[in-house]
């Protein structure tokens, strides 16, 4: 029998099949990964009710600007959340306070969902362009940089006035300082109408939360007596809920920084936008509003709600000077107070009040925050407030850590006036503390 020589297989031929299977494996292993590349784990269990079947992963991918990034950008930056998709049916709810997303209706595993985020939009304004966020805030959370407040939100929001869109200042923001009459004052908001709207901050620059009688011009009572619902009127008349026969308290004082400071800079100052002294009443309630019968003022339910409006429901409340187009046109001098509204918009949160002030949260760094009392022009109503036993009149007032309270029998407030600058004037500097803006002709 013939024997043939054992053939030895070649080396070189194994190696290339076995390089060739691995190359295989890798790149089967990347598309995996791949296909859930930049998503990050997260897993939820509900211990609430009681053991509930594990869904698996939650997979988050992020987009900004449309280009997928590895990381969700941070709260402020200039970007906003703007849309979600997720796979098996799952939907994201987003928490712009928290800065983060509850996803819902997870029924499957291996979930994945896409954030979308896209910059602030920019606005052309009499300030220059600026770059606007275009979401709504949460009105119940307060807003600064301090850890006491619920969101750290900062910088201009939009929303509407009577005029058209309105772009406010919200937070600790730092861009908003205006060196005007040789005082300091801070932008409170760009009316619809283009004019700018500002608020009395003192004879020097002060940090956002400093506390400092500096930031008002001294004290006032809003009206010496507080008997009858009239007395919440920035003007009243007896017996009349929108009357403007008499200048209170508050105006008065008002009137005179005017005449001492602001006179000789009259050119700069808008004679056609109004301050509105809201006296509307719950549900448009008929008979109150006059004598001790119980009411409550419109701002009241808003604040309680948490909802912001800065429209005007009645005429003889919006006070304008005689020139204007609009309002009541009662005012001798063009300066008001702020309302309770455009204090929610600042970054306080709104709530019940309970007496304690529980529900009413501080922002000890916004830009409103003075370490003192200061008056609002927003009526509250007519009624007995929590912890005490006789009626009277309520008008809004601002506490030193910048929460809000309905201010009850005649005390002694700060004074913050508000003027609205003109729409046409030249703004130089960038608004910050160091270089602030100022204006020209």
């Amino acid at each position: 029998m013939k024997l043939e020589k054992y053939k030895n297989k070649d080396p070189k031929k194994i190696g290339i099949i076995v390089f060739t299977v691995i190359c295989i494996l890798l790149v089967a292993g990347v598309f995996i990964y791949t296909s859930f590349a930049s998503f990050q784990t997260n897993k939820t269990f509900n211990i609430i009710n009681g053991e509930v079947e594990d869904l698996g992963d939650v997979y988050f991918a992020f987009y900004v600007d449309n280009e997928l990034v590895s990381e969700m950008p941070m709260q402020n930056s200039g970007y906003v959340f703007s849309s979600s998709e997720c796979t098996n049916g799952a939907t994201v709810e987003w928490d712009n306070t928290k800065w983060s997303p509850l996803v819902t209706n997870l029924t499957k595993t291996r979930t994945k969902c896409t954030l979308y985020f896209t910059k602030t939009k920019k606005v052309q304004t009499v300030l220059g362009e600026l770059e606007v966020y275009e979401y709504t805030p949460d009105f119940t959370k307060s807003a600064c940089d301090d850890e006491t407040c619920e969101s750290h939100e900062k910088g201009i929001f939009e929303t509407e006035d009577a005029d058209g869109a309105t772009y406010y200042y919200r937070g600790s923001v730092e861009n908003n300082y205006v060196l005007f009459a040789n005082r300091y004052w801070r932008i409170i908001r760009i009316n619809g109408d283009g004019t700018i709207r500002m608020i009395y901050d003192g004879t020097e620059a002060h940090d956002n939360g400093k506390s400092s009688t500096d930031r008002q011009v001294g004290t006032t009572e809003f009206n010496a007596a507080y008997n009858d619902n009239m007395y919440v009127g920035y003007m009243y008349t007896s017996g009349e809920p929108h009357g403007t026969g008499m200048s209170s308290t508050i105006k008065q004082a008002n009137d005179n920084f005017y005449t001492s400071v602001l006179a000789s800079y009259s050119e700069y100052i808008d004679t056609n936008a109004g301050f509105c002294g809201d006296r509307s009443t719950l549900n448009n309630q008929g008979g109150v509003g006059t004598g001790t019968v119980t009411t409550y003022n419109g701002g009241y339910i808003r604040v309680v709600e948490s909802d912001p409006d800065l429209t005007c429901s009645n005429t003889s409340d919006l006070y304008t000077v005689s020139s204007s187009n609009q309002g009541n046109k009662a005012l001798t001098y063009p300066v008001g107070l702020i309302t309770v509204d455009e204090v929610l918009l600042s970054g306080t949160g709104g709530g019940v009040f309970d007496g304690s002030l529980n529900h009413q949260l501080t922002s000890p760094n916004s830009y409103l925050t003075t370490g003192n009392h200061f008056w609002t022009m927003t009526p509250a109503g007519g009624y007995n407030p929590f912890g005490y036993t006789g009626w009277g009149s309520n008008v809004f007032g601002v506490y030193p850590s910048g929460n809000l309270d309905d201010f009850y029998y005649p005390v002694t407030s700060g004074l913050r006036p508000v003027i609205n600058i003109r729409s046409d004037v030249t703004i130089n500097g960038s608004g910050t503390k160091d270089d602030p803006y100022t204006l020209s002709l």
